[in-house]
C-alpha cells in the first residue's frame, strides 16, 4: 500500500478493485463505476507475487459518489463480455485503515522499545509512563470540553441580546427602572457551578494500569508483530547440511509465503530474507540493496542452489521412484508429492494433472497390493482424489492394521519362541520358528506318542545312513584276510529297549555358545568359547556312542 502515500490518494473518495484482467472486460468495469460519479484517475497497484490477482485503485473526483456507492460495498461484479472474469470491489478506507493503524502502532511500540534500550530502562516502565501521559492528555481534553459545555449551558450566564429576547422584555416605568438599577447595581456575583476535581488516580487507578501493562508485556510478541510475524529457518547452502538448517526448496517455500503477506512492506520482506541467509548463500547477494526486488534475490539464489534438472528429467526420475524397503505407504506418498511439486515448478507437469500423476505413480510403485485393492485405487484413476484425501485414507488404513495386529498379538499371547528339534542325535536350538500355542490336556498324551514315533523313525534313518556310508568305505579298502569272530550274543530286550527308549539317548547339557552348563544359546550372555564347546561335543558323542552300543547296534562296525 505504499502507492497510496506516494500518489497522494484520497482514501475516503476511492475504491480498490481486485481481479483486473488487462483486457477489454476492464472497460465494462470502469463504465459501471462511472455510474456513481466522475472518476478522477485509476492507479494500478503493483504486486510482489506475479501469480496473485492484479489490483487497481479508482479515485472519484467528489466524495458524494462514495456516499451513494458505499452502502453497496463490498460488491462482486461478473464480466458479461468475458467468461471467468470476476471483479471484487471494496472501499479503500476499509482495506487501508487497518493496515495503516497497525503499522502506526507497530512503529510507535518499536520506537518505545528502542528508547528503552538506549536509556537502559525497563520497557514495561517506559510503556507505563507513556500510558500515564496519554491518560492525562485524554483527561485534559475531556475536562476542557466539559468546561465549554458548562459555560454554554449555565443558567446564570448573561443572556445575550437578540431581537427575540427583546420581544419578551416588558417595559418598566422610569421610577421602577431607577429603583431597579439602584438596588441591582453592581450586579451580584454569579454563582458558577464548579465540577469536582478528579485526580488521575481516580480515573485510572494504578491497579488497572498495572494489569494493562502486564498484559501488553506478556503479549509483546503478538503486539510487536514486526518481530514475530514470520520467522524463517536459516539457510546457508553448505554441504553437508547442518542439522539446524533446512534445504533450499523448503526455505524457498517459506519465503514465498512471506511474499504473499500484503500487510508488510517490501523493505521488511527483504530484511527478513537477508536475516535467514548465512554464508556462503548470503555472500552471493550482498551486492544487492534492500530496495532491490525480491524476484532478483530469487533469480540469483535459484541459479546457485536451485534444481538444475529440467522438467522432463525430473518427471522421468519421478516415474522411476518406487517404495523403499520398510517404508510406509503414507511416507512413500509424501515423498512422491514433494518430487511432483519440484517437477511442477520446473515445468515438467501441469497443475491440473498433479492428482492424476500422483495416484498413478503411487499405484505403480507401492508394493502393498492388498492396500491398493482395499482402497480401490485402480478404479479411481479416472477421477483421482486430492493429495490430502489420499494421504488421509492411507493413514487411516495403516492405523487400522496396526491396531488389529496389536489386538491379535495381545489375544494370542504371541512371544519370541525357543523351539528345539532333534535330528541325527544333535540338539538344534531354533530362534526363528514360531512356537504354537500350548495344546489342551487331553491331547498331550497323543503328542508324546507322536514324538516317540518320530524319534524311532529318526533313529532308524540314522542307522541306514551309517550302513550306507560303511559299505562305501569297505569298498574302497584293500582286500585283507578276514578273521572269523563269534558275534557277541545280544540280549533280545536290548533291541526292544532301543526301539522303545530312544528318548533316553544322551542329549546336550551345555551351551552351544560358551560351553557352560545350565543354559542354552538363546539365553547366553557370555563370550563365545569354541574350544570348550568342541570338548563338550566330543564327550556328548562318546556318551551317545556308548548308549547306541548298549541299546541298538549288533556290531561295532555299525557305530561308525
Amino acid at each position: 500500500m505504499d502507492v497510496i502515500q506516494t500518489s497522494s490518494v484520497k482514501v475516503p473518495n476511492s475504491v480498490i478493485v481486485s481481479g483486473i484482467a488487462g483486457t477489454e472486460a476492464d472497460e465494462e468495469l470502469y463504465d459501471f463505476l462511472k455510474q456513481y460519479g466522475s472518476v478522477q484517475r485509476v492507479i494500478q497497484v503493483d504486486s510482489a507475487d506475479p501469480a496473485s490477482d492484479k489490483q487497481a485503485i479508482v479515485e472519484y473526483e467528489y466524495g458524494t459518489a462514495m456516499q451513494s456507492f458505499l452502502p453497496l460495498l463490498p460488491r462482486r461484479l461478473d464480466s458479461k463480455t468475458q467468461a471467468n472474469v470476476t471483479y471484487h470491489i471494496r472501499a479503500l478506507a476499509s482495506v487501508y485503515t487497518p493496515v495503516a493503524r497497525k503499522t502506526a502502532t507497530q512503529t510507535y511500540l518499536s520506537e518505545l522499545k528502542d528508547i528503552a534500550k538506549l536509556t537502559g530502562k525497563d520497557f514495561a516502565a517506559v510503556l507505563r509512563e507513556e500510558l500515564s501521559a496519554i491518560s492525562e492528555s485524554v483527561d485534559l481534553d475531556q475536562s476542557e470540553t466539559q468546561d465549554e459545555d458548562i459555560e454554554q449551558n449555565s443558567p446564570d450566564a448573561p443572556e445575550q441580546y437578540s431581537p427575540e429576547n427583546a420581544a419578551h422584555v416588558s417595559p418598566l416605568p422610569s421610577t421602577a427602572l431607577g429603583q431597579h438599577v439602584q438596588h441591582h447595581w453592581p450586579p451580584p456575583p454569579s454563582k458558577e457551578k464548579t465540577q469536582p476535581a478528579l485526580k488521575l488516580s481516580d480515573i485510572n487507578p494504578p491497579d488497572i494500569q498495572k494489569v494493562i501493562v502486564e498484559h501488553i508485556v506478556r503479549n509483546e510478541d503478538s503486539a510487536l508483530q514486526v518481530h514475530t510475524s514470520l520467522r524463517l529457518r536459516p539457510f546457508s547452502g553448505r554441504f553437508p547440511r547442518p542439522s539446524n538448517e533446512v534445504d533450499y526448496e523448503t526455505w524457498r517455500s517459506n519465503v514465498e509465503l512471506l511474499l504473499k503477506d500484503t500487510t508488510q512492506s517490501n523493505l521488511y520482506k527483504s530484511r527478513k530474507l537477508l536475516e535467514s541467509l548465512l554464508s556462503p548463500a548470503i555472500d552471493i547477494v550482498k551486492h544487492l540493496t534492500p530496495e532491490s526486488p525480491l524476484l532478483e534475490y530469487f533469480e540469483i539464489l535459484d541459479s546457485a542452489f536451485g534444481t538444475v534438472e529440467d522438467g522432463d528429467d525430473l518427471f522421468a526420475k519421478y516415474l522411476n521412484t518406487m517404495q523403499d524397503n520398510g517404508e510406509k505407504p503414507s511416507a512413500y506418498l509424501q515423498r512422491l508429492q514433494a518430487m511432483l511439486n519440484t517437477t511442477l515448478r520446473r515445468g515438467g507437469v501441469t497443475a491440473s494433472d498433479l492428482d492424476r500423476h500422483l495416484l498413478r505413480q503411487f499405484v505403480r510403485g507401492c508394493w502393498d497390493n492388498i492396500l491398493i485393492a482395499e482402497l480401490q485405487l485402480e478404479q479411481k484413476k479416472q477421477n483421482p482424489p486430492t493429495f490430502a484425501e489420499l494421504l488421509l485414507s492411507l493413514r487411516v488404513a495403516e492405523d487400522k492394521r496396526t491396531s488389529k495386529a496389536s489386538r491379535m498379538k495381545q489375544h494370542l499371547n504371541i512371544a519370541k519362541p525357543r523351539v528345539s528339534s532333534y535330528y541325527q542325535g544333535i540338539y538344534v536350538q531354533s530362534e526363528e520358528d514360531c512356537s504354537p500355542p500350548q495344546p489342551a490336556l487331553g491331547h498331550r498324551s497323543e503328542i508324546r506318542d507322536l514324538k516317540k514315533q518320530i524319534a524311532d523313525l529318526q533313529s532308524q534313518l540314522t542307522r541306514i545312513t551309517q550302513k550306507d556310508s560303511r559299505k562305501a568305505k569297505s569298498a574302497a579298502r584293500p582286500v585283507t584276510p578276514q578273521i572269523v569272530t563269534t558275534p557277541t550274543p545280544q540280549k533280545p530286550h536290548h533291541s526292544r529297549d532301543a526301539n522303545n527308549n530312544t528318548s533316553n539317548r544322551p542329549k546336550p547339557w551345555y551351551c552351544f555358545r560358551c560351553g557352560e552348563d545350565g543354559h542354552i544359546k538363546p539365553q547366553c550372555e557370555s563370550e563365545p568359547n569354541p574350544s570348550l564347546v568342541a570338548e563338550k561335543r566330543k564327550q556328548l558323542r562318546e556318551k551317545q556312542l556308548t548308549w547306541d552300543i548298549e541299546n541298538g547296534a549288533s556290531k561295532p562296525d555299525d557305530l561308525n
